[in-house]
């Protein structure tokens, strides 16, 4: 008998009966956000465990990561607490009569206050901090700073005018970075440029950034237009906690129009061959869910399900289409199920990635 290769696909990822079976996925509602937004809440002040206790002032001088970055000084790294506050931000605007809605606000009105922000900036001005936390923490800042513009809530636009100067200075640094980057950077970890790329962009579009838009779309065809045949069987090393090659299409299906990114999509993933293509279909295995690293594959079933899910908005092929969601479906369902099983190393951060997949 013979059967064809997205048939075999569907088979084997549950979906064989796709053209009768309503595509449904887990969506947030009220309870859904409480519980992982809990997460968010409980972090963004909490000091330790920290992954570095100490920072420098000067060459001369150190002082506790609290006081000199008194805003994002929780949720083990500086990236994990900025976008700890995106996901706070972003429940408060889609649930505002949230039951923990004041706990959540007065911790915001704490750490975006004028004084810690400035605190924050001028920790970024000196010399030895200028590829702190480059991409990965500047884009989390960006889009924190968009979702706080887009906000019809009155103290939202004051944090935002905090964080206005280091967000312009990050800007404007990645600018400066972008003309120096010789290759992006494409490991599955928080290095990826084109993961990076992707929140800045939804940040500009809001922020009218244009500067950087232009940088990024100048710098995406010119180093990921003519990319063929992405190694997707290599994926993924065994602490990613993004697909090298899902997260450049995800760029891509926001630069591109529909047209140009169906042409390029077939090229850059030119089969869905389960010896080939089968890598992405399966959920990753994750043995030790504790493990702050072996852990970020958790957060990897989250980053491939909302970008399977974006990619599939692009593609014309209604089967293809259909058969991202599906696999979407699965990933989201698995992280779900298993991210509170992974400790403080693991839940200091995934409910961002949580949040926003599945508010999509």
């Amino acid at each position: 008998m013979k059967i064809n290769v997205l048939s075999f696909l569907l088979l084997i990822t549950g979906c064989k009966d796709y053209k009768e079976e309503k595509i449904e996925k887990i969506t947030l509602d009220e309870k859904l956000a409480k519980e992982l937004v809990s997460l968010s809440v409980k972090c963004v002040d909490q000091k330790y465990p920290y992954k570095i206790g100490y920072r420098f002032v000067n060459e001369n001088s150190l002082k506790p990561h609290y006081e000199v970055s008194p805003s994002f000084y929780g949720c083990w790294d500086w990236h994990s607490a900025v976008h700890g506050h995106w996901a706070m931000v972003k429940i408060l605007k889609d649930f505002p009569k949230i039951s923990n809605r004041d706990i959540i606000l007065s911790k915001l009105d704490k750490n975006l206050n004028e004084d810690n922000l400035n605190k924050e900036f001028d920790f970024f001005k000196q010399d030895f901090n200028q590829g702190f936390e480059r991409t990965y923490g500047w884009a989390w800042l960006m889009k924190l700073y968009s979702e706080l513009l887009s906000w019809e809530y009155e103290k939202a636009q004051v944090w935002a005018i905090n964080m206005k100067p280091l967000v312009d200075l990050l800007s404007e640094r990645t600018i400066l970075f972008l003309d120096k980057l010789s290759e992006p950077l494409r490991p599955g970890t928080h290095a990826n440029t084109a993961f990076s790329f992707s929140l800045m962009i939804e940040y500009a579009k809001i922020a009218n950034d244009n500067a950087l838009y232009n940088k990024i779309m100048d710098f995406s065809v010119e180093n990921f237009l003519g990319d063929k045949n992405c190694p997707v069987s290599y994926e993924p090393s065994g602490t990613d906690f993004l697909s090298p090659c899902l997260a450049e299409a995800g760029l891509m299906s926001l630069l591109l129009d529909k047209r140009e990114f169906n042409k390029w999509i077939y090229k850059f993933l030119p089969s869905f061959d389960e010896s080939d293509f089968g890598k992405i279909i399966n959920v990753p295995n994750v043995l030790d869910y504790t493990d702050p690293g072996i852990g970020h594959l958790i957060g990897l079933m989250f980053h491939r399900a909302w970008t399977l899910n974006d990619i599939s908005v692009k593609l014309n092929n209604n089967e293809h289409k259909k058969l991202f969601q599906k696999i979407a479906r699965k990933h989201s369902e698995e992280g779900y199920k298993i991210m509170f099983k992974s400790g403080y190393g693991g839940e200091h951060w995934l409910a961002t990635f949580a949040i926003y997949n599945f508010s999509r």
